[in-house]
């Protein structure tokens, strides 16, 4: 009989380059889920700082328990940002190639083809071009997002180094889950992609009575500055920071003091620059500290009234679900994911004179804002740790069963077969 450890599911989790954002969290989140139950191999194009990353997603991930397998980049490619499609397209198949022989194969962030099924966790709607012509005003677009001859070449180029001919989405067998019900609804709608089911991001609750949240710190309570915001987040085009800027301006000239942290890594490019100029010729009032580890931006976010989040199409926004969970009242778009986080149309606007009169309405009635405190850090519990971890092994361990049934059916009389142990393995609680 085989022992415990040749018994264990072998499962590849990959995601295409370690940044900053809520992508990462997931990785990390689910790695931790899975360790000790299962053999876990971790594939990703960049370097790994287990303990940098730990810190900043609030995970106790041992690398002892994962086997990192690092695959190669694209020629002279130094970042997740840089050529974007091409990287996602070149680390694509390399997970093909390296799929064969793993009982499950999961893309942390966004669909992978792994030649077979798998399990494909939906960040966002940046691996498809049509969605993001449907998603962004071509107004707004940046200038090399535009069609043009060199557009259509770089795609080209990215769908030969992808490998042509390769079945749609719908079409693989995998279990495509979405981050919200909005883009469970467009996998639906564009996709075919039925049912998908829901999986929350994981959010490191951190708001008064939260099991995560640390220990207050002995003396006076830290007083929330009346008038202070956060954004919150990666320092890129689609998070719209320039629109967070022009809104609270407005609410400044209207009188109110206002003022902004910008919490997120400026990291260096031509989009970082254009924020960073915006908020030096106003650092009377905008702070950019920079991106912070789970207990920092905890300790930022306790003394913080407000959030504010400008991205359009974002699929969910963990930065959202986070603030709302740290005590601050957020005021997101009125399209996208974020909007199921805060279910209250007084706390979502359409444009920035929209955005500023919402604001202005709340700082002018402290009471709404306080009952408003209160009932987004209790609603966000749906969205913690613990929660994602419980849900993800539900669909973890459902997606496995199915792939091994008709292998286990087949399997001699009495031999301790994988399903046998998966079936022992689940957790009762996480």
């Amino acid at each position: 009989m085989p022992d415990h450890a040749t018994t264990l599911p072998k499962v590849l989790v990959v995601h295409p380059w370690m940044g900053r954002g809520g992508s990462e969290a997931v990785a990390m989140w689910a790695l931790q889920a899975l360790q000790g139950r299962a053999e876990v191999t971790f594939m990703t194009a960049s370097a790994m700082n287990w303990d940098a990353l730990n810190a900043a997603y609030g995970t106790s991930v041992d690398p002892r328990r994962i086997r990192l397998l690092r695959t190669t980049k694209l020629p002279g490619v130094r970042s997740g940002a840089q050529f974007v499609h091409w990287q996602r397209a070149y680390f694509e198949r390399q997970c093909r190639r390296a799929s064969r022989g793993f009982d499950v194969c999961v893309s942390a962030y966004n669909p992978i083809d792994f030649g077979r099924p798998g399990i494909q966790l939906l960040g966002d709607f940046s691996f498809s071009e049509s969605m993001r012509r449907r998603l962004y005003d071509a107004n707004d677009e940046p200038f090399y997002h535009r069609q043009s001859l060199i557009r259509r070449l770089y795609l080209a180029t990215g769908e030969c180094l992808r490998g042509l001919g390769r079945p749609a989405l719908a079409e693989r067998g995998d279990l495509a889950v979405a981050n919200s019900e909005w883009s469970a609804n467009l996998l639906a709608k564009y996709f075919g992609v039925l049912d998908a089911p829901v999986l929350y991001p994981p959010v490191t609750l951190s708001g008064p009575g939260k099991t995560d949240a640390p220990a207050p710190a002995a003396g006076a309570p830290v007083e929330r500055g009346p008038f202070a915001f956060a954004c919150l987040g990666r320092i890129a085009p689609e998070k719209e920071i320039e629109t967070v800027i022009a809104i609270l301006d407005r609410v400044r000239n209207a009188g109110y003091p206002v003022t902004l942290d910008v919490i997120g890594q400026f990291d260096g490019g031509a989009y970082s620059d254009q924020i960073r100029r915006l908020t030096e010729a106003r650092k009377d009032w905008i702070r950019t500290p920079g991106f912070l580890n789970s207990e920092e931006k905890k300790s930022l976010l306790r003394s913080t009234s407000f959030g504010l989040h400008a991205c359009r199409i974002e699929a969910f926004g963990i930065a959202v679900a986070e603030m709302a969970a740290a005590g601050c009242v957020p005021l997101v778009p009125g399209t996208g994911g974020a909007g199921e986080i805060v279910r209250r149309r007084e706390l979502q606007f359409r444009g920035v004179g929209e955005g500023a009169e919402k604001i202005v309405a709340l700082l002018e009635n402290p009471r709404r804002v306080r009952e408003l405190r209160r009932e987004l850090t209790q609603s966000t519990d749906r969205f913690g740790t613990e929660v994602f971890c419980r849900e993800f092994h539900r669909i973890f361990y459902s997606f496995l069963a199915g792939r091994t049934a008709a292998r286990e059916t087949a399997a001699a009389p009495g031999e301790r077969t994988l399903a046998r142990h998966v079936e022992e393995a689940k957790p009762a609680t996480v």
